[in-house]
């Protein structure tokens, strides 16, 4: 048998009761479950970004728009009320995409 080598950690009243918690839920001992978190890392990723074309030409129209007003302020030194007006239409634009456009996409794990 592989001998195993002993190093205590402290943990608060709380934190050890969630640490019992979690892994009854697991069905581990609290040190299988905490050697099993500490060793097997794994994060998970939500990807907000919805990849439907449709959805990938209207970030690119919108964010073409930002970049032409941006490219007739630094061209031209300066700022007019219509740059400032479609740049306040651009930004709402973004607002309802965001808010009605982008839906999340199931966890992806990335082990390390």
């Amino acid at each position: 048998m592989e001998k195993k080598i002993r190093r205590e950690i402290k943990y608060s009243s709380d934190e050890w009761d969630k640490v019992i918690e979690l892994s009854a839920k697991s069905g581990k001992l609290p040190a299988a479950y905490i050697r099993d978190k500490a060793l097997n890392i794994k994060i998970s990723v939500i990807d907000y970004l919805n990849h439907h074309p449709r959805d990938q030409d209207e970030r690119f129209r919108l964010s073409n728009k930002m970049n032409d007003i941006a490219k007739t302020v630094n061209t031209e030194k300066a700022i007019y009320g219509k740059d400032v007006e479609e740049a306040e239409r651009v930004i709402n634009d973004l607002g309802e995409f965001v808010r009605n456009g982008i839906i999340p996409l199931p966890l992806r794990e990335v082990e390390f």
